[in-house]
C-alpha cells in the first residue's frame, strides 16, 4: 500500500488484553504506512514504548489457562468506550477494533451482542456488517448478524433489504454503476415458492423497487451457485451470517476484514476472534489486523 495524500489518524482498540489483539496490533504497527498516525487504546504495558497509547484500566496479569474473564471484558469495553469518545470528538479519522470476547463482556456485566450492535448504539444508527479482502473480489454484506437461524426469516422485511442495498450502493459510489447481487433466503432462492415464500414475498419486490431507482441490483439468486460467479458483482448481500461468512472465510480466512458500513466513521476489524488458546505465545498472524489497518486508511482517505 502506498502513502496517503494527507495524514490519516487511526484509533485502534486493543480488544481483550488476554487474547491475541495486543500481539497482532504490535506486529501490524511495525509496518504502518507512511502518512498514518495510530493511537492505541489499551494497557500501555502491552505495547512498545514508542507506541502512542491512551491508557485504560489494566486487567492485571493473564489467567492460566487464558480465557474469558470479567477483567478482560472490562478492559476491552473501556478501550472501546474511550476510542468511540475520541472519534466522536473528531480526534481520529477511522476506528480499528481489536477482537473482543462476548463471554468476557457478559462476565463484566456488559452487552453480549458484540462490536457492531455496540457501535450502532453509540452512534445511534444502523450498521451493515460487510467483509472485504481483495479489490478484485466483491464486498460481502450480511442482512442479519448474530441471530439464530430460526429467527432470520422472522426479522426479514423488504424495507430492510432496501436499506442494506442502498448502504452498499452508497459505499461503492467510487465504482461506475456498481453491481450488487442479493442472495435468496431459501435453497434455490425458494424454487418458485416450493421451498419457502420469503424470496418472492420480500426480497424480489424490494429488488424491483431498487431497480426502479436506477440501482444495478439483481436477485434473489441461489445462495450456493452464486459464489462461483461472484466476480460478476461488486457486492453480494447475504441473508444470514453463515451464508455470507462461510465462503468468505474459506476464500480468505487470514485476509478478510470487517467494515461497518453506515456509521459516521470508518470502522474496520480483523475477521478473527481472541484466540485465547494461542495468546501470549507469539504465534498469531497479524495479516488480518494489517489488512484492517490498510482498509481503514484506504476508506478514510476517500471520505
Amino acid at each position: 500500500m502506498g502513502t496517503t495524500t494527507r495524514e490519516i489518524r487511526l484509533a485502534i482498540t486493543a480488544g481483550d488484553p488476554f487474547g491475541i489483539g495486543p500481539e497482532v496490533i504490535r506486529k501490524a504497527l511495525a509496518s504502518l504506512p507512511a502518512g498514518v498516525h495510530a493511537t492505541v487504546f489499551g494497557d500501555p504495558a502491552l505495547f512498545d514504548e514508542e507506541t502512542e497509547v491512551v491508557s485504560v484500566p489494566s486487567a492485571g496479569d493473564p489467567p492460566e489457562p487464558r480465557g474469558a474473564t470479567a477483567a478482560g471484558g472490562r478492559a476491552a469495553l473501556a478501550a472501546l468506550d474511550a476510542a468511540i469518545a475520541a472519534v466522536k470528538a473528531g480526534r481520529h479519522d477511522a476506528l480499528v477494533t481489536g477482537p473482543i470476547s462476548k463471554e468476557a463482556c457478559v462476565l463484566a456485566d456488559g452487552p453480549a451482542d458484540g462490536h457492531t450492535p455496540m457501535l450502532e448504539r453509540a452512534f445511534e444508527t444502523d450498521a451493515l456488517m460487510t467483509f472485504v479482502w481483495d479489490e478484485e473480489e466483491p464486498a460481502v454484506a450480511l442482512l442479519t448478524h448474530h441471530v439464530p437461524l430460526r429467527a432470520v426469516a422472522a426479522t426479514m422485511t423488504g424495507d430492510r433489504v432496501e436499506r442494506a442495498v442502498r448502504t452498499l450502493h452508497t459505499a461503492l459510489a467510487g465504482k461506475p454503476n456498481p453491481r450488487i447481487a442479493v442472495l435468496g433466503l431459501n435453497p434455490h432462492a425458494g424454487e418458485a415458492g416450493r421451498l419457502g415464500t420469503e424470496d418472492a414475498d420480500f426480497i424480489a419486490p424490494a429488488i424491483r423497487r431498487l431497480q426502479a431507482e436506477g440501482i444495478d441490483v439483481s436477485g434473489p439468486w441461489p445462495g450456493d451457485a452464486t459464489w462461483a460467479q461472484r466476480r460478476r458483482y461488486d457486492a453480494i448481500l447475504a441473508m444470514y451470517h453463515d451464508q455470507g461468512l462461510a465462503p468468505v472465510k474459506a476464500l480468505a480466512f487470514d485476509r478478510a476484514v470487517q467494515i461497518s458500513l453506515g456509521l459516521p466513521v470508518v470502522r474496520t476489524s480483523p475477521a478473527h476472534g481472541t484466540a485465547f488458546d494461542i495468546a501470549g505465545r507469539d504465534m498469531a498472524s497479524a495479516a488480518s489486523m494489517q489488512a484492517a489497518i490498510e482498509w481503514a486508511v484506504r476508506w478514510a482517505a476517500t471520505d
